[in-house]
């Protein structure tokens, strides 16, 4: 039995986006006469991953059950390297110290039989030989398939080297470069091809280069369908899959609006959490509250909703730092600092969003032709699988380095 492996940072976002993109080269494929081929997926999140999966992807699992695989196995490996909460110096030397020998576990089980179950727990043995090519986001391990493509909003290579040059975060430069050489750089040199969605985090630099001779597209997401649900005016609540971090969100109450939030969310009192993400498109949403991760980002400028995050907290993900220089330059985004900002000022500051938000999406459009960067993907990934050249892809600078 065939199939394709994904690989994916931490976060409920990496996975689903890293599924979408599959699918949408399944059916790149398949237009040009290649059959679809099963999805593996680590199970990090147990039941709630679960739960997710089902909901986003009824239409898929409706017609084949067999669509998508869950790996306990490379899910347990790589929950164990995925940053959860406390200090992000701590989460990097637990990754020095635990990386290694995991990945050496995750390959020695690649090259055996994969047991791996659908989402109604029916076991299904791969062989490692069956495993076709890897879609991978921000992956943490270096499997060592010839035929592996990359996705990314910033290398991790490259938000080590930028956190080192940042002496005010307060991270220690040795343990940043020890982490970069012996296994950022392993894992990005290990991939065959880099694709690089915009806006991404270092698209406040506009002197930045290529880091990896990587290909520059739009969002790695689809574009949002409209909802026109008559609903009461509010704001969304992006709530990030991170344990730990969810008390920040309670200041959206601060707001004084009626709050919306994913139902995976049990404890924003007084929030309707029937929502799925998509919901930020309603016309009634007028803003959305969240952190700095790429897919909330990517849902407020694509659905023209004003993003309001809270500044980067000491210790966090230096992602975030970045991300915010990021969505501050381009005008995407308003922070608000419940110590110093008073609720109503910021709300006033985000609805000047609004001209920037469209001038990000006008651009991108410009350059691309689109703003879908799924199906923008899956045309590269499908041509490199069929041995066609992507040089006209390899041509386009990036959106907004200028």
């Amino acid at each position: 039995m065939e199939a394709l492996i994904t690989n994916f940072n931490h976060g409920n976002g990496p996975y689903i986006k890293t599924i979408t993109l599959c699918i949408a080269v399944n059916e790149e494929l398949k237009k040009r006469g290649h059959s679809p081929l099963p999805i593996i997926v680590p199970h990090i999140y147990g039941d709630l991953q679960k739960k997710i999966l089902s909901e986003e992807f009824a239409d898929i699992l409706k017609d084949n059950p067999e669509a998508l695989l869950l790996d306990d196995f490379s899910g347990e490996l790589l929950e164990s390297l995925l940053f959860k909460t406390g200090h992000y110096q701590r989460n990097l030397e637990l990754l020095l110290e635990n990386q290694p020998k995991q990945e050496v576990r995750l390959r020695d089980y690649l090259q055996g039989t994969l047991t791996v179950k659908t989402l109604s727990g029916k076991e299904i043995k791969i062989p490692g030989e069956g495993i076709q090519f890897e879609i991978a986001n921000n992956p943490k391990f270096a499997t060592g398939y010839r035929k592996s493509f990359m996705t990314t909003e910033g290398f991790f290579s490259q938000v080590l080297y930028e956190t080192a040059e940042e002496s005010a975060l307060g991270f220690d430069p040795k343990v940043l470069q020890e982490v970069r050489y012996k296994i950022a750089n392993k894992i990005e040199e290990d991939k065959s091809l880099h694709l690089m969605s915009e806006p991404s985090i270092f698209s406040y630099n506009i002197s930045r280069k290529r880091w990896r001779n990587e290909i520059f597209t739009p969002p790695f997401t689809h574009l949002p369908e409209k909802n026109s649900e008559d609903v009461e005016e509010g704001m969304y609540v992006m709530i990030s899959g991170i344990a730990g971090l969810r008390p920040l969100f309670d200041q959206a109450r601060d707001f004084g609006m009626k709050l919306y939030c994913p139902s995976s969310v049990k404890d924003l009192n007084g929030a309707d959490n029937t929502r799925h993400p998509s919901f930020v498109t309603n016309p009634n949403i007028r803003y959305q509250f969240a952190r700095t991760g790429w897919s909330t980002v990517w849902w407020s400028h694509m659905s023209e909703t004003p993003l309001i995050t809270l500044p980067y907290q000491h210790g966090d993900d230096p992602e975030i730092f970045f991300n915010e220089k990021t969505v501050t330059r381009l005008g995407i985004a308003t922070l608000y600092d419940p110590g110093k900002d008073n609720p109503k000022e910021v709300l006033e500051r985000a609805d000047l969003l609004s001209p920037h938000i469209k001038g990000v999406n006008e651009r991108l459009l410009s350059v691309y032709g689109t703003i879908d960067g799924i199906n923008y993907m899956a045309k590269v990934i499908a041509d490199s699988l069929e041995g066609k050249s992507l040089d006209s892809y390899k041509l386009v600078e990036p959106a907004f380095n200028e």
